[in-house]
Parts: structure tokens; sequence; C-alpha cells
């Protein structure tokens, strides 16, 4: 697992392993500033901050998409037809949302047929399948939020990574800014 200076793409910081599987960078805990990062990986233990420090032994299960849905500024996990919220002060995952006959594409990917802002309220939609494969089902988040702003569909590097998902490899969209908690 390594953290790159995406201008240089220099190495920040990096942890071992012979193989890593999947990760995951998403601000999901308010005591530090910025993203935390985890991974699955032989010898890729607890969670780390944007600067490389290790903050938690434990980490989410989940490191396939983040997604933001509670209203927060914090990201919340996506993986199958499930929405958890990371839970620093217990280390474990709260479920949100498990959408019931709902499966997810891509074998072990286990993603979603799509997730993105499309409604425009910069919370972030959720389309999965039926097991049947009958119908499209648009999960939205019921929770209020007091934040305010313009839709992430408004920001060119959002837009174009929603297209990513469709057309590449299925990853979650990233906007062009800092959207974590200040």
């Amino acid at each position: 697992m390594e953290l790159h200076d995406a201008a240089p793409g220099e190495v920040l910081w990096s942890r071992p392993s012979p193989d890593v599987a999947r990760g995951l960078a998403a601000d999901i805990d308010p005591r530090h500033r910025g993203y935390e990062c985890w991974a699955a990986g032989r010898g890729l233990d607890g969670l780390f901050d944007c600067r490389g420090q290790r903050i938690s032994d434990t980490k989410p299960r989940s490191c396939n998409f983040g997604i933001w849905w509670a209203g927060d500024r914090l990201r919340e996990l996506l993986d199958r037809n499930r929405i958890t919220k990371w839970n620093w002060r217990a280390g474990a995952e709260d479920l949100l949302l498990e959408a019931p006959d709902c499966v997810a594409n891509n074998g072990t990917k286990a993603t979603p047929v799509l997730c993105a802002d499309i409604l425009g309220d910069w919370r972030e939609e959720v389309i999965w399948r039926t097991r049947d494969n009958r119908e499209l089902r648009i999960y939205i988040s019921t929770t209020p939020t007091p934040h305010r702003m313009a839709t992430l569909m408004h920001d060119r590097v959002y837009r174009l990574s929603v297209a990513w998902q469709n057309a590449g490899y299925n990853q979650p969209a990233q906007p062009g800014f800092y959207l974590g908690e200040p």
C-alpha cells in the first residue's frame, strides 16, 4: 500500500505487502484531518492517516467503495448490497442499509450498477439490480443534511470518474476537491 504525491508522483509513504488485494482512502474518522487509508493484504493491518501513521489497530472490513450517504461530510462504505458507517469509537462498521433482494456485480469486486450524485443534493445514490435481473432499484438517503453545496456533478473530475465506473475499472467516483470534514 502506497500514498503518492500526485504532482511529481513520488511516494509519500508505503506499507509493504506481497499482494494488495484492494484498498481505499476516504475521510471516515473526524478525529484525524484528511483521508484515512486501509487495504486488504498480508501484513496490512490497521488504519492509517494521510501521513502514514497508524491511528487504529482495527480497520473497516470493507475497502470496496466510499459513498457520501449519511449527510455528514464523512464517507460511508459501500460493499455488495450494504452501506455501513465506520464507528471510530467502537472500531467497527455500523449497518445503515442493506438493500433487500438486490445483488452486486462483478463477482468478488461486488460493485453496484452505479454509485453517484445523480439527483443533485451532493450525496450519492446507489443503483443495484435485483437478484432476478428484472429490476434496477435506485436507493437514496433519507437523512437530512445541514450541508449545502453544488451538486457533485458540477465538478468535472467527478463527472469523469462517474463515467469511468461504467466504462472501465469500476471504482468509486472522486471529486477534484476535498469534501471531507474541515
